[in-house]
């Protein structure tokens, strides 16, 4: 796991797992919490604070006390360079 703060975005968290990529926003939806800090078991992050779980290839929650899904975003790989996009709020990709 990496996290990173890209200018104009929030704090983002890059996991890499079996080979694949996944981005999340790094703060836990229950306690505000960096991410980062917790726990990755195969493809779930595990909040530090209050250990709230998150599927992070969909951002769900898979335990209370989180209820909140996490932001995700898509990844994908490109002449050895990582690109993450997010919606724009005309709903076109950013990268």
């Amino acid at each position: 796991m990496v996290r990173m703060t890209p200018q104009g975005w929030p704090p983002l968290l890059i996991y890499r797992v079996e080979g694949e990529y996944f981005a999340t926003a790094d703060t836990c939806t229950h306690a505000t919490a960096s991410l980062a800090e917790g726990e990755l078991e195969g493809h779930t992050i595990v909040c530090p604070v209050h250990w709230a779980e998150f599927d992070i290839r969909t951002g769900k929650p898979l335990c209370f006390p989180a209820t909140r899904a996490l932001d995700t975003y898509a990844v994908s790989v490109a002449d050895g360079q990582l690109y993450v996009r997010r919606k724009s709020s005309i709903g076109s990709d950013e990268q």
